[in-house]
């Protein structure tokens, strides 16, 4: 699938990746280049034609999803019902709640780079008093877990300790201790150091462990 460089050959697979990543989805995702593709690659005619009726009358972003993903016969009508509750959701979002969830995403799908820059252009934005110091501290703990996984652990302290400053919480307190003892590197002359330092190394998956259980309880 040429526009966006997704491996795509199928309805089906188009279908799943909107699916699964409709947070991840902007508008302009529909355009002309999808509708030939539609048409051309996939034979898809009547649906390439009504995507592009879709477009041209400004529907919204919503129902192109919808439009699509029905198509497929995927689905249940539960799981259509679902989604379109989802995305429904989306629409009430404040629009930092939405970047969040974009960003939150990218970090599941291994898009450590593309959501580091949507958690730093969240914090870049004016404060919204509405969504608590709890939604911004989880924002400042995740871009943590970015940098950890790339092995940038002074930056992914001070993101671990900047949460901790919004909302104190021992895992968070104990992440930013581990990521700041990562940075300094094994001491050459203790060696007991150097065993702890390797220790902390090997607890590289408590991230992963508490990024995973935050976003069940979000």
């Amino acid at each position: 699938m040429g526009q966006t460089g997704l491996g795509l050959y199928s309805i089906e697979e188009l279908a799943w990746y909107l699916y699964h990543n409709v947070c991840l989805i902007e508008r302009r995702f529909f355009d002309e280049k999808l509708c030939q593709w539609l048409d051309d690659e996939l034979g898809e005619k009547e649906l390439a034609r009504r995507v592009r009726s879709g477009i041209d009358s400004r529907s919204n972003l919503s129902n192109l999803v919808i439009l699509v993903v029905g198509a497929s016969d995927l689905y249940t009508g539960q799981e259509m019902t679902e989604l379109k509750e989802k995305i429904k959701s989306l629409g009430t979002m404040q629009e930092q709640e939405r970047l969040k969830l974009r960003a939150d995403e990218l970090l599941d799908g291994g898009s450590d780079w593309a959501a580091m820059d949507e958690y730093r252009h969240i914090l870049k934005m004016h404060q919204n008093n509405r969504l608590g110091m709890a939604f911004y501290s989880a924002v400042w703990h995740n871009l943590g877990v970015c940098y950890a996984r790339q092995f940038l652990f002074e930056q992914a302290a001070e993101c671990f300790e900047t949460a901790y400053e919004y909302k104190p919480d021992e895992d968070t307190e104990r992440q930013a201790e581990l990521a700041r003892s990562l940075a300094a590197g094994p001491p050459r002359a203790q060696e007991q150091r150097r065993s702890d330092y390797g220790n902390a190394q090997k607890k590289l998956l408590q991230w992963e462990q508490e990024y995973r259980r935050r976003q069940k309880q979000a």
